[in-house]
């Protein structure tokens, strides 16, 4: 059995669940966004866990939210308030002794604390899923709807993420959204609602926002170097020509041996899955090394992999069916354990 507190909040002032509630002046807290401000930074600032309050927060401020959830300098906004607390016991079905280190590893967004086996006990990853944000990156258009880069590769780093914690590895997400967990859709909605590790806005300028998430690594790193084994994964879809087809292909840092050394164990295992399950197909993915800034600047061995061209229609099956967005992240951790166990 565990004890789960549920907190209810009012919009105060505003219509808010079709009802309007008013308060006292004095209880309604407020503040006024300065230059450089998100909802993160406010949120974070005021003590209030973005994860949990950033939708309601929207909510109670939408005139004043723009449409890339933007803040207006100068303009005064509405803090959440606890009016009370209820306590309900819930029976805990689910018999683990593994503890999800990261709020985004909840049931609702398609986790659940299970463990099938120790194979990667030990062994610490750090995933970076790309742009997110101001950036949605590469964008095309499917059946007359929009979809983004982001969102895709922030789907399937959640489903590696889910898979290295049922081999029992550790595993810190750098990029996340509070309200989208693993989706079975084709058609992924386009949001700019993601943050970088812990609660931080994610710069619109490319430099800063890459340097964030390369810092965001390293402070973790250096808080726990103990683990023999760690390594960064940067996850992207690549924008070409309509008529590229391209494979699955792997980057790692100038001289970083083991980083080469992971992206050669994942490319290789590609190339095994693709001899097994569609033999006639051919698998033309290469690994080559980058000067790229993010794997350049983080500390453990790192390596960036691009999922495919976006552009192109034969491409893009590989990450709109959900079920092949399963099976990368499935052949992209089965690459992760054989590395480790050579690293052993």
């Amino acid at each position: 059995m565990k004890m789960v507190k549920i907190i209810i909040f009012v919009a105060l002032t505003v219509v808010f669940s079709g009802s309007i509630f008013a308060q006292s002046e004095d209880s309604l807290k407020t503040v006024v966004a300065q230059k450089g401000d998100g909802i993160y930074k406010i949120l974070r600032e005021n003590g209030y866990p973005a994860s949990d309050y950033y939708d309601l927060f929207k909510e109670l401020n939408a005139e004043k939210i723009g449409d890339d959830d933007s803040l207006i300098k100068g303009e005064t906004y509405i803090l959440q308030t606890i009016i009370s607390e209820i306590e309900e016991i819930i029976e805990d079905t689910i018999q683990t002794d593994v503890l999800l280190a990261d709020t985004i590893f909840k049931p609702e967004n398609g986790f659940a604390d299970t463990i099938i086996d120790n194979q990667l006990e030990g062994a610490v990853f750090f995933l970076i899923s790309g742009h997110g944000g101001p950036d949605p990156g590469a964008v095309t258009k499917v059946n007359d709807k929009q979809i983004s880069e982001d969102e895709y590769a922030y789907d399937i780093t959640l489903r590696i993420a889910r898979k290295i914690e049922e081999h029992s590895g550790t595993v810190h997400m750098i990029i996340n959204d509070p309200n989208d967990g693993i989706r079975e859709d084709e058609l992924l909605d386009i949001d700019y609602d993601e943050y970088c590790y812990p609660e931080q806005d994610i710069p619109k300028n490319h430099n800063k926002r890459l340097i964030q998430r390369a810092d965001a690594v390293n402070d973790i790193y250096l808080e726990n170097k103990t683990p023999k084994y760690q390594r960064v994964i940067v996850i992207h879809l690549d924008s070409r020509s309509t008529g590229d087809n391209v494979d699955v292909f792997f980057y790692h840092f100038p001289g970083s041996t083991k980083g080469k050394e992971t992206a050669t164990a994942l490319q290789q295992m590609f190339a095994d899955k693709y001899a097994e399950f569609q033999p006639n197909r051919g698998y033309e993915g290469t690994v080559s090394s980058r000067n790229l800034l993010v794997i350049r600047k983080v500390l453990p061995p790192a390596v960036f992999i691009e999922l495919g061209n976006i552009q192109n229609e034969r491409d893009r099956k590989r990450f709109i069916n959900p079920d092949n967005r399963q099976a990368l992240a499935k052949w992209i951790v089965e690459g992760l354990i054989e590395d480790f166990k050579a690293n052993q």
